[in-house]
């Protein structure tokens, strides 16, 4: 295949190190990159990229388990020292609540309110932990009488912990592996900022999250890996564990339709669909039913009928209006009110605390914050895009009108009736809906085709904010999604300080409620930080929007373009194509695929019609020439002509890698130039290709 002509280095050839300022810097504390030109021995080292992730999430999740080591001993749960020492674990805590201290198993002798996977690996930690001893009372001797003295450590509590810990950290670093991986050898140390990530530590243990963040790391990487159905069966794990996976189903449904790729995304979802009902309808029939007070009334269906028993009235339900304990969790999230950390939380304490009436205050200070946030950004739209000056304008005008008209109105409403559950349900349930809708149409009409993880992040971000129930464990779904999303460290770092600011006063105000106001701090605080929080994360997907519309401010696609040329021509729909140049890494068979339908005011992108031995050269600009004058042309490396949408035609020149898809998650990419590869300043090859597992 030709190779692109350019007077520039290749951007294949710069270090990954490079990449990022702040990697770089940190990576010379263990002897810096090499320079772009280094002569490398031709042995391999030992400390290679992805042995160094491996080392830093294992040092971050030790760090958690330190940070949070305190609380395993059940003495300390005493006048709120889990709150005051920060250490607070659900695991300790649902250890008795959740009666696995009593040898109770999940949906069999009580309806756990967690999904079937979570379930199965309580029950599978409890059996050992189950083995400890438990506390014991050690006497005294008080005027002659022997009195309890003290209770000795329930060591129970403390291997059920330890042993989750282990679990946890294999799981953090299987999720770190999957996503370098996903990233590929040119990217691999973006990772670095989900193995670091201050959250990591902080909330390693808080749940049982991180099952679901392997999972769902590793359905990306099956399907960068072109494996839809392995991507499909991790992805159905990662639902059975934590629902918010499906929302990768529906992003990679969004790409596949503009990029004509249905029948992969169609393996996928049945292998998802197959996975989840696979392991559901089993549970469902061997699972008790229990009334409103979690007690027993019934066995289940199949040890109903195996005994003879009147088996069919339980499909509709149990007696006195007993429930299958699998329909304890979705009982749960549709009768459940706002949680602490949710949007709609701060909203009815916002209401109650403060008057919205009009021209009041408050509604003073949020027509004040919202004319200062739009004019801000309307006037940065205006100068990047002059074009676009009446839209941009309406727009503004319409988000100013809606805002100060239906906060007032929304508060007035909650303060006078309340925010009751089934409105509540109806409104999260209608946001969610149109957030995702927008989303949708950004990925049908951007000018180029979104990265995957862009996508995901977004459909993330918009369940989280959107949802009533917002716990601080969720954080640790959007880390690998960031580092392969927007893998930048300024604002990443500004969004980790707010969550332990999130953290730090929700522990806060939960000491202030027990002690009846005498320490802590108020509502208003911990209200205000997640206020900050979810800003934060709005700001991020704002940024996440503008490297979509406009590629070349994307630090993966158009991050190490030496020229201005370059990274001008990585906003145009063809730049994907050059396979010389990263386009969407985890995207699998969306990377470097051309589109067959949507795009702006809905025009396809196809190929460019090019020779089979030549190439369109790239202009070089200088740096000094003028980037809005110049027309670049863009880079196209040979591909065929089509005059449809023929994905035979389209994909002749892509090998299809086709092996065994047990086996994929550990073959490397194609490498599209096989007979010249290029090499970064740590050994890996190059030129459109990752190193597989063998190679880190």
């Amino acid at each position: 295949m030709a190779r692109m002509a350019t007077t520039q280095a290749s951007p294949a050839r710069v270090s990954p190190a490079r990449e990022d300022p702040v990697v770089g810097g940190a990576s010379q504390l263990i002897g810096g990159p090499p320079g772009a030109h280094a002569v490398l021995p031709g042995r391999r080292t030992w400390l290679t990229p992805l042995r160094v992730l491996m080392a830093l999430v294992i040092l971050a999740s030790l760090l958690g388990y330190a940070q949070k080591a305190s609380c395993r001993d059940t003495r300390n749960w005493t006048h709120e020292y889990q709150y005051s020492a920060l250490c607070y674990s659900d695991v300790v805590a649902l250890y008795s609540q959740e009666g696995l201290v009593d040898g109770k198993l999940p949906y069999l002798d009580y309806p756990t309110e967690y999904p079937p996977l979570i379930g199965a690996a309580m029950a599978l930690i409890a059996w050992p932990a189950g083995l400890a001893s438990g506390p014991k009372p050690v006497y005294r001797m008080d005027n002659g009488q022997q009195v309890v003295d003290h209770y000795t450590m329930d060591r129970r509590s403390a291997v059920f912990y330890d042993l989750t810990a282990l679990l946890f950290l294999v799981a953090a670093c299987v999720a770190v592996f999957c996503t370098a991986l996903t990233a590929g050898s040119r990217r691999v140390w973006d990772a670095a900022l989900f193995a670091i990530a201050p959250a990591l530590a902080l909330h390693l243990l808080t749940n049982w999250d991180i099952l679901a963040v392997a999972f769902a790391a590793g359905g990306l990487l099956a399907w960068s890996r072109r494996a839809p159905r392995l991507a499909g069966v991790l992805l159905g794990l990662g639902i059975l564990t934590k629902l918010y996976p499906a929302l990768f189903l529906l992003g990679l449904l969004f790409l596949c339709l503009r990029a004509g790729k249905v029948r992969e995304w169609l393996k996928a979802f049945v292998s998802a669909l197959v996975t989840v009902v696979a392991v559901m309808v089993p549970l469902w029939l061997v699972a008790g039913y229990f009334d409103k007070e979690a007690d027993r009334t019934s066995s289940g269906i199949l040890a109903t009928f195996w005994h003879g028993g009147s088996w069919l009235r339980l499909l509709g339900g149990g007696p006195d209006g007993a429930r299958n304990a699998l329909a304890r969790f979705f009982d749960l999230n549709s009768e459940r009110g706002a949680d602490w950390d949710s949007v709609a939380f701060g909203a009815t304490w916002l209401a109650d605390r403060h008057d919205p009436a009009w021209f009041g205050p408050m509604h003073l200070v949020i027509c004040l914050v919202t004319a200062v946030v739009l004019i801000a950004v309307t006037s940065a739209l205006v100068v990047h895009r002059p074009d676009t000056l009446r839209l941009v304008i309406a727009s503004a005008v319409a988000a100013f009108g809606t805002i100060a008209v239906a906060v007032p109105y929304v508060l007035q409403g909650i303060r006078d009736h309340g925010l009751a559950v089934h409105t509540l349900n109806i409104v999260t349930a209608a946001t969610l809906v149109v957030a995702v809708l927008a989303i949708g149409l950004l990925t049908w009409l951007a000018p180029r085709r979104p990265r995957l993880p862009q996508v995901l992040f977004l459909l993330v971000v918009a369940f989280l904010l959107s949802n009533k129930v917002f716990s601080p464990q969720y954080t640790l779904w959007l880390l690998p999604l960031v580092a392969l999303a927007r893998p930048r460290w300024r604002l990443f770092l500004i969004w980790q300080i707010c969550e332990f600011w999130v953290m730090f006063t929700r522990f806060m105000h939960f000491i202030y409620n027990d002690t009846q106001g005498r320490h802590g701090v108020d509502r208003g605080w911990f209200v205000g930080a997640v206020a900050l929080r979810d800003l934060v994360l709005i700001v991020m997907a704002g940024f996440v929007v503008r490297e979509i519309l406009h590629p070349r401010m994307d630090v993966v696609r158009a991050g190490t373009a030496g020229t201005v040329a370059q990274r001008c021509a990585a906003d145009s729909p063809d730049a994907g194509l050059d396979p010389d140049l990263l386009d969407d890494p985890a995207g699998g068979v969306l990377d470097h695929a051309p589109d067959v339908r949507g795009g702006w005011r809905g025009r396809p992108t196809h190929p460019a019609a090019t020779s089979a031995t030549s190439a369109t050269p790239i202009t070089d600009i200088t740096d000094t020439t003028d980037a809005a004058t110049a027309i670049p042309e863009v880079a196209v490396t040979t591909v065929r002509a089509t005059n449809g949408p023929d994905e035979a035609d389209r994909d002749a020149d892509r090998p299809a890698l086709r092996p065994l898809e047990p086996g994929a998650l550990f073959r490397p990419r194609h490498r599209p130039d096989a007979d010249s590869p290029d090499t970064t300043a740590n050994g890996s090859t190059l030129g459109g290709g990752d190193q597989g597992p063998a190679g880190g």
